[in-house]
């Protein structure tokens, strides 16, 4: 019976504790150097502040986005359909069986100007029906005076208090509107007088140029026929989709329908294109900081020559070298990723308290002369994966270089320097 025992495996062919504890003592060796310990303390410190300013402005960009599609989409008409006057309450009701569709009703649009003493202005004239307003956007919750029920076919005008105030107005007060209006082939002035019935305050554009009257008494005035059908959508994203469904529905030619993308569309793309562009110059501060992890891990690997030699000698394959700093490199990058997520949740969440103290320490508003009181944060996970994820694969690709430096080391070359 033979006592030899079962000569050990070749460390490159057991399984992965091995490594993950080789690279983790060699973590210990960046400490103990301190010109790797520093750069590579400056190369953590730098993907942290990285990666937390691309969650907090990215945040503060979906928050402004979020804030002004609210306010400007939350009273606008999602979609527009244009009809015959006589067939607009047969349209009303077909429109609001249609899926997705949240409410419809008459509406009126035109051009004006709103005039006071000598201030004449120009404004968007909005004709709407006040009983279904509430089911179509979201200006009954922002009226600071009176109600829309007050505006009826007879008399009443809404304005915003932005406007009111711009010109001097109170409620109550009478306001003269000039309008187009439409006599046998040719537009000529017309003249309204109404009493200024409440207002509103959206914090947004259409506070200081969007004037509301009852549907009936802008397309009796104006003499605009055909009259619009305006519809709300349960998902703004789907109105040109949904704008093309309803006109083949509704048996309506495309030229009759309109929808927000229209008008409003640039403007959103310009904030998501602001995004894009913020977070693609904030990324390179993570590539600098990974950038600086490449170098740390360089230097770490010309210092450990002679140790990578001997851990070949032992059996580890080029292979189990390259995996051992690999993951170095995965560890310095999930700590600063890990970090920097915290970090970056923490001000996204707090970027309005944090802002305040600051305006205050330092006498400043960094928002004055804007639509926004304080600075909106909206947090959206799926960011938070695709910068953590971006951050551990560029940290991964950075790592690749050292690391294969590392696996292309002759052990006898090295032992013998």
């Amino acid at each position: 019976m033979s006592d030899a025992s079962p000569s050990p495996a070749p460390l490159g062919r057991l399984s992965g504790q091995p490594t993950l504890l080789i690279a983790w003592r060699y973590l210990g060796a960046v400490r103990q150097s301190r010109t790797i310990s520093l750069i590579s303390m400056i190369s953590i410190a730098g993907l942290v502040l990285g990666v937390a300013a691309l969650v907090t402005v990215l945040s503060v960009m979906n928050g402004f986005d979020r804030e002004l599609r609210a306010r400007i989409l939350g009273i606008v008409p999602h979609v527009t359909l244009t009809a015959p006057a006589h067939a607009v309450h047969a349209l009303v009701s077909a429109a609001e069986r249609e899926p997705g569709v949240q409410g419809a009703a008459r509406f009126v649009e035109t051009g004006g100007m709103l005039t006071t003493g000598s201030r004449v202005l120009p404004v968007a004239v909005f004709g709407i029906d006040p009983a279904r307003e509430s089911s179509l956007s979201r200006l009954p919750e922002h009226m600071v005076f009176g109600e829309l029920s007050a505006l009826r076919a007879d008399t009443g005008v809404v304005i915003g208090s932005p406007l009111a105030a711009r010109l001097g107005l109170f409620p109550g007060d009478r306001v003269t509107l000039m309008l187009p209006r439409a006599v046998d082939g040719s537009v000529r002035p017309m003249l309204l007088s109404a009493e200024l019935v409440g207002l509103f305050r959206l914090g947004a554009e259409p506070d200081h140029g969007v004037v509301f009257l009852h549907a009936d008494r802008l397309a009796g005035v104006a003499g605009l026929a055909p009259v619009d059908v305006r519809i709300a959508l349960d998902n703004v994203y789907q109105a040109p989709a949904a704008g093309r469904r309803l006109a083949a529905t509704l048996g309506l030619e495309q030229a009759a329908v309109r929808d927000w993308t229209a008008r409003h569309g640039e403007l959103f793309e310009a904030v998501g294109m602001e995004k894009t562009m913020m977070g693609l110059l904030l990324g390179l501060i993570v590539a600098v900081a990974v950038f600086n992890i490449v170098a740390s891990l360089a230097m770490l690997v010309d210092e450990k020559r002679s140790a990578v030699a001997i851990l070949r000698t032992l059996g580890v394959t080029r292979s189990g070298v390259v995996r051992i700093f690999v993951i170095q490199g995965v560890l310095i990058g999930g700590v600063g990723v890990i970090a920097g997520l915290g970090l970056g949740v923490l001000l996204a969440t707090h970027i309005g308290a944090i802002m305040r103290v600051i305006e205050d320490l330092f006498e400043f508003r960094l928002l004055a002369g804007t639509y926004f009181d304080e600075l909106p944060s909206e947090l959206r996970w799926m960011d938070l994966v695709w910068i953590a994820s971006g951050a551990l694969l560029v940290s991964i690709g950075g790592a690749l270089y050292p690391a294969r430096r590392a696996g292309a080391i002759d052990p006898a070359r090295a032992l013998h320097r």
